[in-house]
């Protein structure tokens, strides 16, 4: 019998939707750089990207109540990112200055059938996921989607850090390109969320 992963972002969400502190603190100590990383791919300063990442994260607690567990957190999480600046250059369109945002932010654009690409894609590459072979699926998702490290992983499954490193290359390699023969302008921004 397979016991859930007291770890897993699932149950951190369980968690957090009850107001477990811990479960939050670990949330935010998984993402926090990842989301940091992705938001300076849209703002140029430093403080404006980390501006967005303490928000987005204050926010989740103030609606913690309202998160779905059975969805990705990290998908959320980049999606918040996303729409956070959106909502920046909306609320300061008249004093923004053209040199604060960054180039790729003009070529994006919010739209459902937008949305409806990025699931389209989701559902893509989770069966991609699925073909993998058994280990690497399992070290994918533990790494990818779950956000454990290296190191973490190979813990877990009793493999050399080397080896966890190995089967991250090949499954990442696999369901990138392959994603790559589906993938449109629009949704380059997704590959950026996986990898």
């Amino acid at each position: 019998m397979c016991v859930p992963d007291p770890k897993s972002d699932q149950n951190l969400l369980i968690n957090l939707r009850q107001g477990d502190i811990k479960a939050f603190d670990e949330l935010y100590h998984r993402y926090a750089k990842k989301s940091m990383a992705f938001a300076l791919k849209f703002f140029k300063d430093q403080s404006t990207a980390e501006e967005a990442v303490q928000e987005i994260f204050i926010r989740i607690w103030e609606r913690r109540k309202e998160l779905d567990e059975s969805k990705s957190f990290k998908c959320y999480l980049f999606q918040a990112v996303k729409f956070y600046m959106f909502n920046f250059i909306r609320d300061r369109k008249d004093s923004c200055a053209y040199e604060e945002v960054s180039e790729a932010t003009f070529r994006r654009e919010n739209t459902v059938e937008e949305q409806l690409h990025y699931e389209e894609l989701e559902a893509a590459a989770n069966l991609l996921i699925d073909r993998l072979p058994q280990v690497q699926q399992q070290v994918f998702r533990l790494n990818k989607l779950e956000g454990l490290t290296t190191q973490e992983i190979a813990d877990r499954m009793n493999l050399s850090k080397r080896t966890i490193e190995h089967h991250i290359y090949l499954a990442t390699k696999t369901v990138k390109s392959e994603l790559l023969h589906r993938i449109s302008i629009s949704a380059m921004i997704f590959v950026g969320v996986f990898f």
